[in-house]
């Protein structure tokens, strides 16, 4: 009797069991779709709260930036940076090689990215270097310039003086 109780017991649960997974697995197919589906939507909102980030914390009348560039000028070395708003440092870099070669193949670097007021501002950047001889080199730039309410965008350009093998610094203004 024991033994037909575990047959009839064992013939349910396969029957259930026969009926049950394909069901579990259609259910599962669908929460994973679903899953997929909120990934998806998770993603976009991420995307679309870094750009209402990006909105409030750089709005476009007062966004500033500075960047650097530098032409590949034999016998010049660039080692740092310091870069001032009015009295105030703002952004500074120490150069390392790789980041010196990347700048004379072409590259432009965002030394400093923030808020400014529109008005009139100077700026000043101290730039550091050696040359052909290993001689430290010290350039002093200093800028004025007046901020709207839009963007404002400034590079420290080093490029090579056509006269002589020298670097020549400026201070220019995006338009």
């Amino acid at each position: 009797m024991k033994a037909i109780l575990i047959i009839a017991r064992l013939c349910v649960c396969l029957f259930f069991t026969s009926y049950a997974l394909p069901v579990f697995s259609q259910e599962q197919a669908q929460l994973e779709s679903e899953i997929e589906g909120l990934k998806a939507e998770v993603i976009e909102l991420n995307r679309e709260l870094f750009e209402l980030e990006e909105q409030l914390l750089y709005p476009a009348t007062t966004e500033f930036a500075v960047f650097v560039s530098m032409e590949n000028i034999k016998g010049f070395t660039l080692q740092g940076i310091k870069l001032f708003l009015g009295e105030n440092l703002i952004g500074s870099e120490i150069y390392k090689t790789e980041q010196v070669q990347a700048l004379r193949r072409g590259g432009i670097q965002k030394l400093f990215s923030g808020n400014l007021k529109p008005g009139l501002h100077k700026v000043k950047a101290e730039i550091l270097g050696k040359d052909l001889d290993g001689r430290p080199s010290k350039k002093m730039l200093v800028a004025e310039f007046g901020k709207a309410r839009s963007s404002k965008f400034l590079e420290i350009k080093i490029s090579k003086d056509k006269t002589q093998n020298q670097p020549k610094y400026a201070i220019v203004e995006w338009k």
